[in-house]
This record gives C-alpha cells, sequence and structure tokens, in this order.
C-alpha cells in the first residue's frame, strides 16, 4: 500500500450519491485523531481496524456503533525526517482466524502478531525473516493456512503460517515484482491462491499470479492489462476484481477498475471513472464489491485534483451502484459485515464512519456474461436502485471468509 501523492487534503464534508448506503453513525477517534491506518475487518459483527498513528487496534461493535476498546502491542508510528514510514510502522494487515477466536495482525518490525479475541490480548508472536512490514492477509480454508505478504524489503515475499500451530510452512520470493506484492486472495472454488504483483518487466500493468500454496509455486500468471492493481477480492464462483491503483492513472492516464475471470484471465467488465484503489473487499448477501478509491484523481488525469471516493460495484452485472466521497488520507480502507450489511470507512477528519442500507429490499443479480472484448464498459455514474439477496449459508460464509468478515 504505497501513498503517490506528496500532498493529503482532507475533505471533511462526506457527501454521498443517490444509492442504497446511507451515513448512520460516527465512532469518533481515539485517542487522537489517525491519519495513517491500515487494514480493517469485521469478525462476529465487531470491527477491527490498525491505526499506525495511534499504534493500537481499533474494536467498535457494530450493533451498537460504540468503540469498546482496542488493541496494543504494536510497533505503533516510526517516524523517519519527520514523517511516518509506512514500511516499519505498524500495526499493518488484519486476519481472523476460523474456529480459533483469534486475530493475526502484521506489525513494522516483521512479526504476526496472534491476538485472542477472548482478552484482547497479543499472546503471541510470529517473526517473519524480513527487516520491514508483514503486511496483507488470506486465510486457505483448506489447509488452515495463514498467507502473509512481506512487500516492502529488497525482495517482495510471501509466508505461509500453520494456523495449528503457529508455525511458518513455507514461503515465497518475488524478484520479478518492480513495486512489491499487494493483496491476496485464496479462491475457495479451485483451493489455489491469488496475488496481486502492481507492476513486473513483463507485465508493466500488473499481472495476478497464481500459487499452488502445497507446493508454494507459481502455477499460471494473468497479465493484467494497465490497472497496477492493488486490492483483489473474489466475488460469485471465478469472478476477481481488481481494484486499479492510482499508478495506473500517472503511468497510463487511465482510472478505471476491472473484474476479472480467473479461468481465462479475460476481463469481463470495466468500471470507468473510480481508480486509485486500494482496500477491497465483497459482501455475500448483497453480492455487491466495494471498493476504497481513495487515491482517484479528477478525469483520471495524473494532473487531475483528488477525488476519493468508495465505489460500490453490483458484482451479478459488473456496474456502478453509487460512489460515496470519501479522502485521500485514511479512507483506503474499507471493510463490511455480511450480517447486517453495514458498511465502515474511516475518514481522518471524522471518525471511523458507518454507513447502513437505506433499502432492505434486495434482488438476486447474476454474474456478467461478456468476455474479453465485447466485456461490458460502465461509466462511473451512479446506478439504478439497490440490488442483492441473502444467498445460501454456505456461499455466504466461504465467500465471508475469502473477504476477510469471519465468524470464528
Amino acid at each position: 500500500m504505497k501513498l503517490l501523492l506528496p500532498t493529503l487534503i482532507a475533505f471533511p464534508a462526506i457527501a454521498l450519491a443517490s444509492g442504497p448506503y446511507s451515513q448512520t453513525t460516527v465512532v469518533p477517534w481515539k485517542p487522537k485523531n489517525a491519519t495513517s491506518v491500515d487494514v480493517s475487518t469485521v469478525v462476529n459483527g465487531i470491527y477491527y481496524l490498525s491505526d499506525r498513528t495511534n499504534g493500537i487496534v481499533h474494536i467498535v461493535d457494530l450493533s451498537s456503533a460504540t468503540e469498546t476498546g482496542s488493541i496494543s502491542g504494536f510497533v505503533g508510528a516510526h517516524i523517519v525526517n519527520g514523517t511516518l514510514d509506512k514500511p516499519t510502522s505498524g500495526p499493518t494487515g488484519l486476519l481472523g482466524i476460523p474456529g480459533r477466536n483469534e486475530l493475526y495482525v502484521g506489525d513494522g518490525d516483521g512479526t504476526v502478531k496472534v491476538v485472542d479475541l477472548s482478552s484482547n490480548k497479543v499472546v503471541d508472536k510470529i517473526q517473519l525473516d524480513i527487516k520491514k512490514r508483514a503486511d496483507e492477509m488470506t486465510f486457505d480454508a483448506k489447509r488452515n493456512l495463514a498467507i502473509v505478504t512481506g512487500p516492502d524489503d529488497d525482495i517482495a515475499s510471501i509466508w505461509f503460517i500453520s494456523v495449528t500451530d503457529r508455525k511458518i510452512v513455507g514461503n515465497m520470493t518475488f524478484p520479478n515484482a518492480t513495486n512489491g506484492v499487494e493483496k491476496p486472495a485464496w479462491n475457495p472454488t479451485d483451493g489455489l491462491l491469488y496475488l496481486s504483483v502492481p507492476e513486473t518487466n513483463d507485465n508493466p500493468g500488473g499481472e495476478i499470479d497464481v500459487i499452488d500454496p502445497s507446493t508454494f509455486k507459481v502455477t499460471k500468471i494473468l497479465p493484467v492489462p494497465e490497472c497496477s492493481s492493488h486490492g483483489i477480492a473474489f466475488g460469485q464462483s471465478q469472478q476477481l476484481l481488481l481494484g486499479c491503483s492510482q499508478d495506473s492513472i500517472l503511468a497510463f492516464g487511465v482510472s478505471h477498475t476491472l473484474i476479472m475471470d480467473v479461468t481465462t484471465g479475460n476481463i469481463t467488465a470495466t468500471i470507468n471513472g473510480v481508480g486509485g484503489a486500494d482496500g477491497v473487499v465483497y459482501d455475500p448477501t448483497t453480492n455487491y464489491f466495494y471498493v476504497a478509491d481513495y487515491q482517484d484523481l479528477v478525469n483520471g488525469s495524473k494532473t487531475g485534483a483528488p477525488d476519493p471516493k468508495l465505489a460500490i460495484i453490483d458484482a451479478g452485472t459488473g456496474t456502478l451502484v453509487q460512489t460515496i466521497t470519501t479522502d485521500n488520507i485514511t479512507a483506503q480502507s474499507v471493510a463490511v459485515d455480511p450480517k447486517s450489511n453495514k458498511l465502515v470507512v474511516p475518514i481522518a477528519a471524522k471518525g471511523i464512519v458507518i454507513y447502513g442500507l437505506s433499502n432492505s429490499n434486495f434482488t438476486p443479480s447474476g454474474t456478467p456474461s461478456a468476455t474479453g472484448t465485447n466485456a461490458p464498459v460502465v461509466t462511473a455514474t451512479s446506478s439504478g436502485a439497490a440490488r442483492g439477496s441473502l444467498v445460501s449459508v454456505v456461499a455466504v460464509i466461504g465467500a465471508a471468509i475469502v473477504a476477510g468478515a469471519l465468524w470464528v
């Protein structure tokens, strides 16, 4: 997760385009306003947010919309030449571990801290063989593995940790990744790991590396055109949303979000006008993707003014449902509760902002059928009424594990 704009501009007035979501509550910052956060997730209706400014993980009960406590024991803000250095600060990535009532938390010293959620205390520390932060994570439910990225050392890496005994069972390095590695996402359909690689010499627009967690080998590379993806998330079946970063605006002059069919590598939908992304999450009950486009620029131009927003995309049709104006400071993170469908975004000038569905009548939507050059191209205009429905319990739990919003 790399901040590219040299000047940070806050947008304290949170404007919402018409759509299914509206702001319901703002939970004030504690103990002081945050200006640097990282990953957020929801576990059992509780929202967790990594806050580097305060050196804590916030704990917010979504049912009462109150901060009930925090988790400490992290390196906090590491200041270099008067500026917070993200690669050596923490906490960073978060991962709820199903069935164990544990939260894995990445830190700026190359460790993963294990938190017991009954006490909200760090009970163990797993040291990776890296000097900078342990960052993004995903969970392999087939092999009971927590998979963690080490994006900031000279050679980017990923690490495989058995959650049953908290031991490292394997690791991989990516010497061809010229801009680190970003979000990993485990696919429950094929049991493989998909890794967002923003840039390589062979694929300057980025690629998705497909990895077999049993052998720790790349089995396939899916090139991505002009995206430089950061966050990725699986939706229905083999559908992968790619949150294209600000790098794609600066390098290629495009601001868009892509949806890929990972069985073919074809782009099945292009949503224009929503780029500059970092965090991405999927809610199986609404069948929506939520994309934190906090580094978007007006008109997708590298000289454009900051245009930070959260984009809500219908996974079934590949169309934009709503945009919510956020900020380009802390709104890199987004989380959603698949039970209540509450949406949470941290806003520097406000606090932890909770949005609720204003329309509870959903109808299911299907998957995009077009592929390749005939894929739908959508412009960033808020479209239509909300759609979606409760899907089967099995699908909800499986997709929630992938999204990081878990019951443990």
